[in-house]
C-alpha cells in the first residue's frame, strides 16, 4: 500500500497551532486516527506524523478519509476542515470488488490499499479493513481473505454477493482469519462458492511450547469469528472438504436462499447458530445438517430440508430451541446402518434440552425422530410427524411364556435378543422430563420403538397425539400423566402405555396393543426388555394406576392383558372401556397385584381369562360393581389368587352390543366389543345397592354413541337378555 508525504496546506498549518475546541465524533469511525472515540486535532495531528514517516495508524483506513486507498496530508486536512465545520466526513463507503482470474479489481484499481490486499498471481483478495465490499465476478481458483487487525475498534466485515462464482482448490473459498464475516446474497443474484482440500492446515501452541497442525480450515465459508449469512438471493456452498458453513462463534442465517452440500456438517456453529427465517436445503454426506458444538441451536422460522448422514439437527453441549418455521429432516443410511459411528437421529442432543414451542416439523429417521439428553417440551402450535425406519427385535414376536412370574423361554429369547440390539428408534425421546402442551399436534407414523418416551416423567395436556410404535405407544420411566385436554390414540403398539405411576385426570385416551394395554410396572423401559413381566428385581407391589377422570378405551390385538398393575389400582371417576383378550388365557381386562379401589366413574370391562379374570376389591357408598361370567363373589381377591375366579363356559361373539339397564329400562351403560367375551365388569356411579339391572346382548340402542360405540343413558329396543340380579355388595354377580 502507498503512503505519500507532503506538507500540511496553509489551513492545516494555521488550525494546528490554534486552540481549538475537540469535536465529537459521528457514530461512524472514520476520521478517528487515533482510536478515541473522537475526531478533533490529535487525529489530524496522528495522520501527520504518519504520513512523515512517524508511528503506524492502529486503524488504518479510518484515517483514509477521501477513501482513495491511501492515507496522506490530504486526509489530514480533511480532518482539519471537519472539525471548523467546512467538512462533513461521508458515511461508510461501499468498495467495489471485481474477480476475475489474474485480475482481481478493488474501487478500479489492481493495486492494494488501505482496504485491501490484491494478489493476481496467487488470486487471492484479502480484506484488511472493516467496511461494506460489493463483490461480483468469477475466480476459477482462487479465494477471499478477511483479515482484519485487532486494532479496529470495530472488526465487521460485509460481504454483499452478488453474482460471484467462486472456487478455491485448496481450502475455503472464503477464510476468515480475524473479523466478524455478514455475507449477503444480493436480490435477484445467485452465487456458488466451492472448495478444496486445503495444502497449509492452522497450528496450535501449547503452554509448553508444543505445536500442533489442527484440521482447519475445514469448511467452505470459514471463520474464526461470527458468520451471519442473509440477502434475498441465493447463495449455493460446497463443502467438497469436509464442512459447508463453519463458525468458530456465531452463525446466524436469516431470508436467504442458501443450499450447501457437504461431507461432513453442512452448517456448523460453535458458540450458537441461529436461524430467523429463509429457505435453507442442507445435504450432509458424511455428518449433520446443522451442528452447534457449544452452544445452543435456535430456529425461529424458515423452510429447512435437511438430508444428513448422522443427525439433523444436534447441539453437542446446549440446547435445541425451535419456534416457528418449516422443517423437513431425513436422516437414513444409503446402505447398511452404521450404530457405532451415527445416530441417525432427527434432532439430538447430547447433554441439553429441546423445547419446541411452534412450527412444522418431519423426520423420517433410521433412529430416533427427537431425542433429548435432558428434558423435551413440546407447546404451543408446534406439529411433528416422525417416521423411524429401524429394524429391531421386535417384543410382539418374540413373547411368549407364562403371564406373570419367571421368565419363560420366549421372554428370555426376547431380552437377548435386544440386549444385543441397542438401536433406539423411537419417535420422542426425553433423558430426563417429557412435556407436551399448548395445543401440540404429533403424529408418529411409525417408530420401530416406543413412540413417546422418556426415561423420567411423561406428562401430556392440551396435546394431540397419534401413534403407531413396534414397542410402547407412549412409556415414562417414573410417572405418566394425562390431563385434560389431551387427546392421546395409539393405533398399533407391542405395550400401548406404559410407566411405574400411571394417571388419568382427564382428556381421552384409546389405546390398540398385542401386550398389556395400560401397564403400570416397576424397572427400567420393562416392556421392550422384558414384555409384561416387568422388572424381574423389582418389587411386585411395584407400579400404580390412578383413574381420576378422563376417558380411557382400549382394545387388546393379541394376547395381554387390559389395565395390569403390578401394584394397585384407584378409580374415582372417568370413563374406562376395556376390550381385552377372549378365551381362556392367561391374560384378563383387569389384572393387579395389589388392590383395585373403585369409588367412582364409568368401568366396562369386557375380556377372557379363565381363572386369571378380577374385579374390585372395595369401593365407596355410591359405587357399585357388576360382573357376569365370573364367581358369585366376583370380589377380585387381589394378588395372585386369580384361581378364585372362574370364567363363563359362554361367549359373546365380536360386534355383538352389550347394554346394561336399571328395572326401568333406563340403559346404565352400552358399547360394542371388539373381540369375543366370556366375563364383564361393568361399574357406575349409577348402580344402586338394592337395585336391580339386566344385561342384553344385541338390541338397537336409542341414542347415539361415541366414536368407540359407547354410550349411557337413553333405552334399548330388542335384545337377548343375558343375566340379571340385585345389588347386594360391593361386588355382584350378575346370573
Amino acid at each position: 500500500m502507498k503512503r505519500k508525504t507532503a506538507t500540511l496546506t496553509a489551513l492545516a498549518a494555521m488550525v494546528l497551532f490554534a486552540s481549538i475546541s475537540v469535536s465529537a465524533a459521528d457514530t461512524n469511525a472514520r476520521g478517528d486516527a487515533d482510536n478515541n472515540g473522537y475526531v478533533d486535532l490529535l487525529d489530524a495531528v496522528k495522520i501527520k506524523d504518519y504520513v512523515d514517516g512517524g508511528e503506524e495508524l492502529t486503524n488504518l483506513s479510518y484515517s483514509d478519509i477521501n477513501n482513495d486507498g491511501t492515507v496522506d496530508s490530504q486526509d489530514a486536512a480533511y480532518v482539519l476542515k471537519t472539525i471548523s465545520g467546512k467538512y462533513t466526513i461521508p458515511e461508510a463507503i461501499k468498495h467495489e470488488i471485481v474477480l476475475s482470474d489474474n485480475n482481481i479489481t478493488a474501487d478500479g484499481t489492481t493495486e492494494s490499499s488501505v482496504y485491501a490486499e490484491i494478489d493476481n498471481e496467487a488470486n487471492t483478495l484479502t480484506i484488511i479493513s472493516p467496511g461494506t465490499y460489493n463483490i461480483s465476478g468469477e475466480l476459477t481458483n482462487g479465494q477471499i481473505i478477511v483479515n482484519i487487525p485487532d486494532t479496529y475498534t470495530y472488526n465487521n466485515v460485509e460481504l454483499n454477493l452478488k453474482g460471484v462464482t467462486l472456487t478455491n482448490t485448496s481450502g475455503p473459498a472464503i477464510y476468515g482469519l480475524s473479523g466478524d464475516l455478514e455475507i449477503s446474497a444480493t436480490k435477484e443474484y445467485t452465487n456458488t462458492l466451492t472448495d478444496g482440500t486445503p495444502t497449509v492446515f492452522e497450528t496450535e501452541i501449547s503452554d509448553d511450547g508444543t505445536v500442533t497442525t489442527t484440521d482447519e480450515p475445514d469448511a467452505c465459508i470459514f471463520s474464526h469469528d461470527g458468520i451471519s449469512l442473509k440477502g434475498k438471493g441465493v447463495l449455493n456452498v460446497n463443502g467438497k472438504y469436509a464442512n459447508g458453513i463453519s463458525g468458530k462463534d456465531e452463525v446466524e442465517i436469516k431470508n436467504l436462499t442458501l443450499n450447501v452440500s457437504a461431507v461432513t456438517n453442512a452448517i456448523k456453529g460453535s458458540d450458537s447458530v441461529d436461524i430467523t427465517s429463509g429457505t435453507l436445503e442442507l445435504v450432509s454426506k458424511e455428518g449433520d445438517g446443522i451442528r452447534c458444538t457449544k452452544g445452543n441451536v435456535t430456529v425461529n422460522d424458515g423452510s429447512i430440508s435437511i438430508n444428513a448422514a448422522d443427525n439433523g439437527i444436534f447441539a453437542k453441549a446446549a440446547d435445541i430451541n425451535i419456534s416457528g418455521g418449516t422443517l423437513n429432516i431425513n436422516v437414513l443410511p444409503e446402505t447398511t446402518a452404521d450404530t457405532d459411528t451415527y445416530n441417525y437421529d432427527g434432532i439430538h442432543t447430547k447433554v441439553g434440552n429441546i423445547s419446541i414451542t411452534g412450527g412444522n416439523i418431519t423426520t423420517d429417521t433410521y433412529c430416533d425422530g427427537i431425542q433429548s439428553a435432558g428434558e423435551l417440551i413440546v407447546n404451543g402450535t408446534a406439529e411433528i410427524n416422525v417416521t423411524t425406519e429401524a429394524e429391531i427385535a421386535s417384543s410382539s414376536s418374540e413373547q411368549s411364556g407364562p403371564g406373570q412370574g419367571s421368565f419363560g423361554p420366549g421372554q428370555q429369547q426376547q431380552q437377548d435378543s435386544q440386549e444385543e440390539d441397542s438401536i433406539s428408534a423411537k419417535g420422542l425421546k426425553a433423558g430426563t422430563d417429557m412435556t407436551l402442551d399448548g395445543g401440540a399436534v404429533i403424529n408418529v407414523t411409525y417408530s420401530a420403538d416406543d413412540s413417546i418416551h422418556s426415561d423420567g416423567n411423561v406428562t401430556i395436556n392440551n396435546a394431540t397425539l397419534d401413534l403407531s410404535a413396534g414397542d410402547d405407544g407412549v412409556h415414562a420411566e417414573d410417572t405418566l400423566t394425562f390431563n385434560e385436554g389431551c387427546n392421546v390414540r395409539v393405533n398399533k403398539s407391542y405395550e400401548g402405555i406404559e410407566a411405574e405411576t400411571i394417571n388419568i385426570n382427564g382428556g381421552q385416551v384409546v389405546v390398540y396393543a398385542d401386550d398389556d394395554m395400560v401397564n403400570a410396572a416397576g424397572g427400567n423401559d420393562s416392556s421392550s426388555s422384558n414384555g409384561q413381566w416387568g422388572d424381574p428385581s423389582s418389587s411386585s407391589a411395584s407400579g400404580n394406576i390412578n383413574i381420576n377422570g378422563g376417558y380411557l378405551y382400549c382394545v387388546n390385538t393379541k394376547d395381554g392383558d387390559g389395565i395390569d398393575s403390578n401394584g394397585s389400582i384407584t378409580m374415582t371417576g372417568g370413563t374406562v372401556i376395556v376390550n381385552g383378550v377372549s378365551g381362556n388365557t392367561s391374560n384378563s381386562s383387569i389384572d393387579y397385584d395389589g388392590t383395585f379401589a373403585y369409588s367412582g366413574g364409568d368401568l366396562f370391562a369386557v375380556g377372557g381369562g379363565g381363572n386369571m379374570a378380577q374385579s374390585v376389591t372395595s369401593n365407596s357408598s355410591t359405587a357399585y360393581v357388576l360382573t357376569y361370567g365370573m364367581s358369585s363373589s366376583g370380589s377380585g381377591f387381589g394378588g395372585n389368587n386369580h384361581g378364585q375366579q372362574s370364567s363363563s363356559s359362554s361367549s359373546i361373539s365380536a360386534g355383538t352390543r352389550l347394554t346394561l339397564t336399571d328395572s326401568n329400562g333406563n340403559v346404565i351403560m352400552t358399547m360394542v366389543p371388539e373381540n369375543g367375551v366370556e366375563n364383564i365388569i361393568m361399574g357406575s356411579s349409577n348402580i344402586k345397592k338394592g337395585s336391580t339391572y339386566t344385561l342384553y346382548s344385541g338390541g338397537t340402542y336409542s341414542t347415539e354413541t361415541d366414536a368407540q360405540n359407547y354410550g349411557t343413558g337413553g333405552t334399548l329396543t330388542g335384545g337377548t337378555k343375558i343375566a340379571s340380579g340385585t345389588v347386594s355388595g360391593i361386588v355382584t354377580a350378575l346370573s
